[in-house]
């Protein structure tokens, strides 16, 4: 799968000639051949010919639009999955009040048993203590036995600050980082896992409309206008996996500095040019690194998982899977 990141302000992507080319004052900054394209992630202040418009709407190409802090703005989608009956029943699914408190903790406990794992595996945590752990294992129970949806969202927000306090013991150096914060996030490290939750949350967006499920309704996440909630909602178990290790290790070991973040008119923290084509580098290496699939027991990449995890769960929509399996980590030795 080949995906195009274009972060340069004010370029102009076109199609010609059987290429995809990203250009600004005549000069190529990127190329490649057309067929090989799956996807573009388009940051910021960039054109798109009305040319290359028509070619994704043909080939059935997605477009994501991010601003050029990170932030998720929307896509330039193909046609709708014709998948009537999946979404059918996912509409069904979604008005049993028990379908979706099952599934819910099922996605909540994931996402905390993979917080614990991630945790786990960080040497400088065990040097502290493992007082956070302990308060996410003391909650896993309450998660299980929970009887409304509204229940979860104080048990997945105690666990994930619990968590965060553990993230933060696991840094080196003299990164600022007192707790997670949204929007705006004021330090870099914030703006690092929110540029990386954005791709995330891109990446699940993409693979639900492949398999013909509606992103926009979910079992977890509140539903406001605008925010695809099933993406959000099966992203949960792969943010410690995918965008919380590969934030640590990029700061850690230092191929993110200081100097790399800037702030631009809206006084917003963000990437400098180079420092976010490396970021999406190293977020590309991370989804295609091997891991352990255990539903299907093979080794796969992250990128595969995402597109595996949106499928089982239409077989779980649809009845064909009597429960929603989620992805979890296999724990390993320390970092």
């Amino acid at each position: 799968m080949a995906i195009l990141y274009i972060t340069e302000q004010g370029a102009t992507v076109r199609h010609l000639g059987g290429r995809i080319s990203v250009r600004r004052d005549e000069r190529i900054l990127q190329e490649l051949p057309d067929f090989k394209l799956d996807q573009l992630v388009v940051f910021g202040n960039v054109n798109l010919t009305p040319g290359l418009i028509s070619y994704c709407f043909e080939r059935g190409l997605d477009v994501a639009f991010l601003s050029s802090t990170g932030k998720y703005r929307g896509r330039l989608q193909p046609e709708l999955a014709k998948n009537v009956a999946l979404r059918r029943k996912q509409f069904e699914r979604e008005a049993d009040a028990e379908f979706r408190r099952a599934t819910a903790a099922t996605i909540v406990a994931a996402k905390c048993r993979n917080m614990i794992a991630m945790a786990r595996s960080q040497r400088r945590l065990r040097d502290e203590g493992r007082s956070p752990i302990a308060e996410i294992e003391a909650i896993l129970p309450r998660i299980a036995s929970a009887r409304a949806v509204d229940s979860l969202y104080g048990f997945e927000g105690a666990a994930t600050a619990a968590y965060f306090r553990a993230f933060r013991a696991a840094l080196k150096g003299d990164w600022q980082f007192d707790a997670r914060e949204y929007h705006p996030p004021r330090d870099e490290v914030n703006a690092l896992l929110s540029l990386g939750y954005s791709l995330l949350y891109n990446d699940f967006y993409a693979a639900i409309n492949i398999v013909g499920l509606d992103p926009y309704l979910g079992v977890f996440h509140r539903p406001r206008h605008g925010h695809a909630c099933l993406a959000s909602d099966l992203m949960e178990e792969l943010r410690a996996a995918v965008v919380d290790r590969l934030v640590l290790t990029a700061l850690n070991k230092r191929s993110l500095v200081k100097k790399d973040f800037t702030v631009n008119a809206d006084g917003h923290l963000r990437l400098a040019t180079e420092a976010l084509k490396s970021f999406l580098g190293l977020y590309a290496a991370q989804l295609n690194e091997s891991v352990h699939y255990a539903s299907q027991n093979i080794r796969t990449t992250y990128r595969q998982v995402i597109e595996y995890q949106a499928r089982q769960f239409a077989r779980y929509v649809m009845g064909e899977e009597t429960a929603y399996k989620p992805f979890l980590i296999a724990e390993t030795a320390a970092e």
